[in-house]
């Protein structure tokens, strides 16, 4: 990561529009490194730049460049909480998430990916009712409806909710359908097809319909590239998990052997809190991953 000098004060009491796109630059570069290797290779940086960012809030700027420098302030704050969920610092996800929503106050969208992160934090660490909460507030952009769907189809799957979970599935991939790809935020690029694919399988496997839950899984491990290394983890992980629920216990440790090796390479402790439940299905058969 870039030195923190790097990043100097603004070269006067006014900023431009140039100012703002090199934040908005480098909350992207982070955001692929978070996607690439987890939270925990990036987090410090993220957090370095909020301080460059409050310095170009201290100068002044045109309404426009203004509007859109509290909207790069927000996303990297959402960044920010992102990359401490992700590193286990629930507290700091908080903080940053509840900053992120103090500064993008004018941008709706925006707004709702941050409420969606928040109701991961919640899914993430066994409330479902409460990320409910979350994923059912009004979402306006059909990508980003699509996102509070299918997060809250997972949601009703923790539940064994079934058909709310399938009914919230459908929305997904229905909103996913009307969505204008050509133009979307680089904090909701992640849902893709790919995505929305790894969604289905790993609801389907919540739910324990591994039938339907396998072609799913192994599209989306086919298909995620190694810029998109945690969620490929992730995909394995369900897919380890599903082959233990069918008796497969072969190809389980073989998956579930990827999917620790896999994990070895991020900086994720999200990822080994969903580890263990695919690790404790194999102790309990006596297989070793």
């Amino acid at each position: 990561m870039a030195d923190p000098a790097y990043f100097p004060p603004p070269h006067s009491s006014r900023i431009g529009a140039s100012d703002v796109e090199q934040l908005e630059s480098q909350t992207r570069s982070l955001r692929s490194v978070d996607y690439q290797y987890g939270g925990g290779a990036c987090r410090d940086a993220v957090v370095v730049r909020i301080y460059w960012a409050q310095q170009l809030l201290a100068a002044e700027a045109s309404d426009g460049v203004r509007a859109r420098l509290l909207s790069a302030v927000a996303d990297l704050h959402n960044l920010a909480g992102w990359t401490s969920f992700d590193s286990g610092q629930v507290g700091a996800a908080y903080h940053h998430f509840d900053r992120a929503l103090d500064f993008a106050r004018h941008d709706e969208d925006l707004i709702t990916n941050i409420v969606y992160r928040r109701g991961r934090v919640h899914l993430h660490h066994g409330a479902p009712g409460d990320a409910l909460a979350y994923f059912q507030r009004g979402a306006f952009a059909p990508l980003a409806a699509s996102i509070m769907y299918a997060n809250e189809a997972w949601a009703y799957a923790h539940q064994a909710r079934s058909a709310e979970a399938l009914r919230a599935l459908g929305k997904a991939q229905d909103s996913f359908a009307s969505a204008d790809l050509a133009h979307v935020p680089d904090w909701a690029r992640f849902h893709d097809e790919t995505d929305l694919t790894a969604m289905t399988g790993t609801i389907h496997t919540e739910l324990g319909d591994t039938r339907a839950a396998l072609p799913a899984l192994r599209s989306a491990i086919e298909n995620f590239g190694p810029a998109m290394a945690r969620s490929r983890t992730f995909c394995l992980i369900s897919l380890a998990t599903c082959h233990f629920l069918d008796g497969d216990f072969d190809e389980g440790q073989t998956v579930g052997t990827r999917a620790v090796r896999a994990a070895e390479e991020l900086k994720s402790e999200r990822v080994w809190d969903r580890m263990r439940p695919m690790t404790q299905a194999a102790a309990v058969r006596g297989i070793t991953l």
